[in-house]
């Protein structure tokens, strides 16, 4: 048997942290896979700093580097856990980030370098791929359906879930992504019926989320969030800042009408959040140019209003309100201001409808939503990453 070595190197100079986030690009040119879209490195970067990611100061975070016996670059990872997640009675970490070349053997020096590290802390158990953002940003490993995602789903190789097959992990959860027709149905108008007692309750109130107003509805996010989130794995507790400082992060992409909060009596109950999918921008330039990319992604956005299609990134109900038809009412109060706007969108990718949140998936549905894009999480235990056979040579350092 032939004997490879790998080596496995640790993100901690500019000149590693640059081949880091530039090796996707190389790897999906190579595999020549047409749907992938190359965004922004500085999208990745922020995560990894404590001025652009908060949650870096609550726990912490490691990257690496793997290459081959010829010293090529054919894989990278990331793990990272939350401290106030390690009082819980099986302590989860976090991997993501995670490329690799259809290599099984060094897959494995990737999960068993992550899993190893996130051992000496005291943790048991591996959950990925997960983005260090939260949730609605790129977590999970796609499964089927292989086309270009709108921006914040997730995309990968279609061997990645192989790779986590064929090393031991094991499926925790799975999501979908609804591809629902934002022109005129008979769909909507059954909405539109199903919701008109909404509109004559005067309790509620819809409010369209306005830049100047942000530190408002930052902490009307931050209440939303936490009564749904605050003690599911994975989910760091949501503050004002840390919402600020993702709406920064979005707000070139944000739409006058795209974002919706529901109020009930003055109090916070519901958001929607999608965005403009700047995806059909970028796809169109496989090369890493800042610049380049930001000006033409200004000029679909404002001037051309090119972009067609919505991303919903996020939405939730608080538990409290849930099966009273909010979800309804917010899609048809997204649907009637598209339809003001004469119906500059033509479609809506709802990202992660899933069991957590039925109602939402049951609207889909009756919406005429079809399945565009299925993804999984992952995970895997200590002890099954300690009782693997020992691999060829690995060199850390």
């Amino acid at each position: 048997m032939k004997l490879i070595i790998y080596r496995v190197i640790e993100v901690k100079t500019k000149k590693q942290e640059k081949a880091f986030l530039r090796f996707p690009r190389s790897l999906y040119a190579r595999e020549e896979d047409i749907h992938f879209v190359n965004s922004l490195c500085e999208e990745t970067k922020k995560f990894f700093s404590l001025s652009g990611n908060p949650l870096i100061n609550q726990g912490e975070a490691k990257r690496w580097l793997l290459y081959d016996v010829n010293k090529h670059l054919i894989g990278r990872i990331a793990a990272f856990y939350w401290k106030n997640q390690q009082t819980t009675a099986v302590p989860v970490g976090y991997f993501g980030f995670f490329e690799c070349r259809q290599d099984s053997a060094g897959a494995r020096h990737l999960f068993r370098t992550a899993g190893r590290w996130l051992k000496s802390k005291g943790i048991n158990r591996m959950q990925g791929p997960f983005y260090l953002g939260g949730p609605g940003f790129f977590t999970g490993s796609l499964i089927h359906g292989f086309y270009t995602p709108a921006y914040g789903i997730p995309y990968n190789l279609s061997y990645y879930n192989d790779l986590f097959m064929e090393n031991d992990f094991e499926m925790v959860s799975q999501q979908q992504t609804y591809n629902i027709s934002m022109r005129a149905s008979k769909y909507w108008q059954f909405v539109e019926k199903k919701t008109s007692d909404y509109y004559h309750d005067l309790r509620y109130r819809l409010e369209i989320y306005n830049s100047k107003d942000c530190n408002r509805f930052a902490k009307d996010f931050t209440v939303v969030y936490n009564k749904i989130w605050l003690n599911v794995p994975g989910m760091a507790p949501m503050t004002p800042h840390r919402a600020l400082d993702r709406c920064r992060l979005l707000r070139p992409l944000f739409h006058r009408f795209s974002i919706l909060f529901m109020y009930y009596e003055e109090e916070p109950v519901a958001f929607l959040i999608t965005v403009p999918d700047i995806h059909q921008v970028l796809k169109k330039y496989k090369k890493e140019n800042k610049l380049v990319k930001k000006v033409m992604q200004w000029l679909a956005l404002k001037i051309f209003h090119s972009i067609t299609t919505l991303s919903g990134l996020i939405y939730a109900v608080i538990p409290e309100h849930k099966g009273e038809n909010i979800e309804a009412d917010l899609l048809d109060s997204l649907y009637q201001l598209n339809k003001f706007n004469n119906f500059r969108y033509k479609e809506l990718q709802l990202n992660r409808v899933n069991d957590f949140f039925p109602d939402m998936k049951k609207i889909a549905q009756q919406l005429g939503g079809e399945i565009l894009h299925e993804y999984t999480t992952y995970q895997i235990r200590m002890e099954v990453v300690e009782k693997w056979k020992k691999e060829p040579k690995i060199i850390t350092n």
